[in-house]
């Protein structure tokens, strides 16, 4: 089973360097991960197109464990390739419960010093402005005793729109946005600062309410900081550009 991960890695990390010379990440604020690279962590980014992943794990140099919506493992083949090919772990919208395992093994993972993705508001969203996260990301920075890092993806070319024909589901979506973005020279990573927990391990409901609250809203804050500088960047550079 070990040696069957570590050939999936490395396929894997063969893959992700031929399309790295394919395109240009420009990473802003690189010296902030410096410090929460040296224990496990967590990425938060937002979720523009299903390129995200590919593209955050080029720019910051990093194999990352990502979490992704259930419904997406629910055809095996896609599932195989998510687990295998892409480090990706389901996770269920509806409750804790059903996340047990993926949890479990996301803190294993954490406190191995390993670095966990997530998209804190649960879907994609194309406009890039990010109006809410939830609790998850905080929750699990907390049980785990690691930083979120914020990660502001920008300049991304987008596939169609989910659902607009009866066929084209997200993964379709993943498909054409991984293809469209083949040569793309204005992709832009906006790293945010490091947001370390309080509190870590077991705590009480009240502390933990109150932390998980305090590292959202700094979440938000930062996650709307970088989109007002370097969204507009990106508009800007795409302009000249064309």
């Amino acid at each position: 089973m070990e040696l069957s991960r570590w050939l999936w890695y490395k396929v894997k990390d063969l893959l992700l360097k031929i399309y790295g010379l394919l395109i240009r990440v420009q990473v802003f604020g690189r010296d902030k991960i410096a410090l929460p690279m040296r224990s496990g962590l967590i990425v938060a980014a937002n979720h523009l197109t299903g390129a995200d992943s590919i593209v955050i794990q080029i720019g910051l140099k990093t194999r990352i464990f990502f979490l992704a919506w259930a419904r997406w493992f629910r055809s095996r083949f896609v599932g195989f390739w998510m687990r295998n090919l892409c480090d990706t772990m389901p996770v269920n919208k509806d409750g804790v419960k059903d996340n047990v395992a993926s949890l479990r093994r996301s803190i294993q993972l954490l406190k191995q010093g390993k670095t966990i993705g997530i998209y804190p508001e649960g879907e994609l969203n194309r406009q890039g402005r990010i109006e809410k996260v939830y609790n998850g990301t905080a929750w699990l920075a907390v049980r785990a005793g690691v930083p979120v890092l914020p990660v502001y993806v920008s300049g991304l070319k987008k596939g169609p729109v989910p659902h607009s024909k009866p066929w084209l589901n997200e993964a379709w979506e993943g498909f054409f946005s991984v293809v469209g973005n083949l040569l793309n020279r204005n992709i832009i990573l906006a790293v945010g600062e490091p947001i370390f927990p309080r509190c870590q391990g077991t705590v009480s409901y009240v502390e933990l309410k109150r932390e998980i609250e305090r590292i959202n809203r700094l979440m938000l804050e930062q996650f709307r900081e970088l989109e007002k500088k370097y969204n507009r960047q990106w508009q800007e550079v795409d302009h000249r550009r064309n």
